[in-house]
């Protein structure tokens, strides 16, 4: 313990104790926000334990890095250019759908935040505030379900004819009666003349909504 005591003595001697302090408070809010954000926020509604692993460490990262900027001489506009490179990352396996990259990007951006954000050691109730800004905010989304819910489908059909693709009311009527569903939007994908076949977006709401 003494060799220890002695040896971080050393290692931290000419540091700021300030600055120190201010590291590592920022590193622990950090940590805590992207953890609650994960493991409270994302994990019960989304499942996908894997990819826990991979927020959390990107996230601190991210803050090790911003931590950084503020002893190099790096323009703020190349730090954001940093962080949006960061925030565009597609990893291969598995692919990650929407939902999860703005998970991913939300980690970065907590961790981004508490790094480069100048508050003073007597105004840490503003850095508090961003935090919960955004735990509150993901809390809430995952939590509203509209009432009017609106589905979206791709559908591949035979068409009783190519003529019914300029008559949008014609259109819309077929896809109702070959799938016994209440569409009330139909965009066209794609259009196959050898095959007469059509690929279209189908918009429907729920029939228990």
């Amino acid at each position: 313990m003494i060799i220890l005591a002695n040896f971080l003595t050393d290692f931290f001697a000419g540091v700021d104790p300030v600055r120190l302090v201010d590291f590592f408070t920022r590193l622990l809010l950090s940590c805590a926000t992207v953890f609650i954000l994960i493991r409270f926020i994302y994990y019960p509604n989304n499942g996908q334990h894997e990819i826990l692993f991979t927020y959390f460490l990107a996230g601190l990262i991210v803050f090790l890095v911003a931590s950084s900027l503020d002893r190099v001489e790096m323009e703020f506009g190349f730090a954001l250019g940093l962080f949006a490179i960061f925030s565009i990352i597609r990893f291969r396996t598995p692919p990650l759908d929407v939902k999860e990259m703005t998970y991913l990007f939300a980690s970065i951006g907590i961790s981004a935040i508490n790094a480069l954000v100048d508050f003073k050691m007597a105004d840490w109730h503003g850095l508090l505030v961003s935090n919960l800004i955004i735990l509150i905010a993901a809390f809430a989304m995952e939590k509203y379900r509209p009432r009017k819910a609106v589905l979206k489908k791709t559908l591949t059909f035979t068409a009783s004819g190519l003529h019914v693709l300029n008559n949008n009311k014609l259109l819309l009527e077929e896809v109702r009666n070959k799938t016994n569903i209440d569409v009330f939007k139909v965009e066209i994908i794609k259009i196959s003349e050898t095959k007469n076949e059509v690929t279209v977006w189908i918009y429907f709401r729920p029939s228990d909504s």
